[in-house]
């Protein structure tokens, strides 16, 4: 009797177990696994958890870097200077104007204009037709403490150069540094050298590459324009009114920041990139440039001691600005009318030194 009632008793719970198994057989699965409500003991307390996931924060973005591919001018690196020929259709494709950060403009004899391009570690595989000094490009060397990289030069230029204790590359001197792009010895159009040679001859020469002066400018660290500048996105410059003398301008794009460069009405190509040349900040700085009485050659001065007039031009907007310089390696301060010096934005920069303000038109 016993033994029966255990087994009814075993019988009897196996029936309960699976009753109570198949019960739950149709049950959503995502039912079953859900975590009950959490219940304080008050049916309005009762916290119901949300199945939908938190959104997550959004990370703040940073502005993008202006015309990253510029190389803001290194102030530990001691700069080259490389006189750049500007006569005529002969000299073109120029090399190297496109690398330069920094690019001067001036006037010389018969009102064409040469260039000095100065290099602080951007010095390209061909940089010319490099031409003959004036003597006052040699302030501009100073004021960035360069090293001047030229080929040959005026009477008055070759008086300073050693007077000045300038650390000079010269063509007429130097030969080894430069070559000439054609075997025609009539040719002074043709001379070019590179970052190697310069760099060879600086180590040959033991000339000191670490600069005495800072750099005179300052850049912005994103892209500014003047709220109160006046339009300036179609750039024309003549250096003189007499036929054949040098012209250029500048276009602006809205869309890069950039001015696109011509030369005599054309755009202006690089040869070592193929593209036209572009730049982000030009300066516009009026000067009297005089020839010098009974020069044979016609040669100017330029009156660069003292203080004037001109324009800073960036990003589609154009300021009046003051310029002034106190002795020949001083450097030239460039100020906005509130006084305060004008920052650069991240590109690259053309001075233009005109004799006349009234030879620019800014449109």
């Amino acid at each position: 009797m016993q033994k029966k009632k255990v087994l009814l008793s075993l019988l009897i719970g196996v029936l309960v177990f699976f009753s109570a198994c198949g019960s739950n057989s149709n049950v959503p699965v995502d039912v079953i696994t859900e975590t009950p409500p959490v219940s304080t003991g008050n049916t309005s307390d009762t916290v119901v958890p949300t199945t939908e996931p938190t959104p997550a924060e959004s990370a703040p973005t940073e502005e993008a870097v202006f015309n990253p591919e510029f190389k803001i001018p290194d102030p530990s690196i001691r700069p080259v200077a490389v006189m750049i020929d500007n006569q005529g259709d002969r000299v073109l494709p120029q090399g190297g104007i496109g690398q330069a950060q920094i690019i001067y403009e001036i006037i010389v004899e018969y009102n064409i204009t040469r260039y000095m391009a100065l290099f602080w570690d951007t010095l390209p595989g061909m940089v010319g037709p490099v031409r003959s000094s004036r003597h006052y490009f040699l302030d501009y060397v100073m004021e960035h403490d360069a090293i001047y990289t030229h080929a040959g030069g005026s009477t008055y230029a070759y008086k300073d150069i050693p007077k000045l204790k300038i650390q000079n590359i010269d063509y007429q001197i130097h030969g080894s540094a430069f070559w000439d792009l054609t075997a025609d010895p009539r040719n002074w159009q043709d001379t070019y050298t590179s970052r190697v040679k310069i760099e060879d001859f600086i180590a040959k020469k033991k000339y000191r590459t670490e600069p005495q002066k800072s750099f005179p400018f300052t850049y912005h660290d994103k892209f500014t324009v003047s709220e109160n500048g006046d339009k300036a996105e179609d750039i024309s410059i003549i250096f003189d009114t007499s036929k054949g003398s040098s012209s250029c301008g500048f276009i602006y794009d809205p869309e890069t920041g950039h001015y696109a460069r011509t030369r005599m009405g054309k755009p202006h190509i690089d040869r070592n990139t193929e593209t036209q040349v572009t730049a982000v900040n030009i300066i516009v700085l009026e000067m009297k440039a005089p020839v010098i009485e009974n020069d044979p050659y016609g040669c100017r001065d330029l009156k660069n001691i003292g203080s004037g007039k001109g324009y800073f031009i960036t990003g589609g907007k154009s300021v009046p600005v003051k310029w002034s310089k106190t002795a020949r390696d001083a450097q030239t301060q460039i100020s906005a009318e509130d006084g305060k010096p004008i920052v650069l934005n991240r590109g690259q920069t053309w001075i233009e030194i005109v004799r006349k303000l009234d030879y620019v038109s800014i449109k």
